[in-house]
């Protein structure tokens, strides 16, 4: 199946990281949708569900856990696979986010090939 039939959405406050982010996985032959804000986010996310979505810890308005936790507790993208890809490598941080249902967590810096592969791996 080709990658392009995966939107991906992607939130991060840093316009720099979500134009890398972006062309990373857009190479990789993903449809992305970028965001700056949670709240963003989660409005989009109402419309239009995902194959996956890639959140930064520490974004505008809700925190990124604050949207993983949303994201989890609403039954209608309860099922999304959501990577938290963030610069805040904290271990409580990272606990928090598996317990909240993140299926994984990349700190940034990233290898873009290897991000590329932890979003098939969320899609397989």
């Amino acid at each position: 199946m080709s990658p392009a039939k995966f939107p991906i959405y992607v939130a991060d406050d840093d316009p720099a990281i979500l134009e890398l982010v972006e062309l990373v996985l857009t190479r990789g032959g993903f449809e992305v949708s970028a965001f700056t804000s949670a709240d963003a986010l989660l409005t989009e996310l109402a419309v239009r569900a995902p194959a996956a979505v890639l959140l930064d810890v520490r974004i505008p308005g809700q925190s990124g856990l604050d949207a993983l936790k949303a994201i989890k507790e609403d039954p209608a993208s309860a099922a999304i696979p959501v990577l938290m890809l963030t610069g805040d490598g904290r271990l409580d941080r990272i606990v928090q986010a598996m317990q909240l249902g993140a299926a994984g967590y990349v700190m940034k810096p990233f290898e873009p090939t290897q991000l590329v592969e932890r979003v098939w791996d969320l899609l397989n």
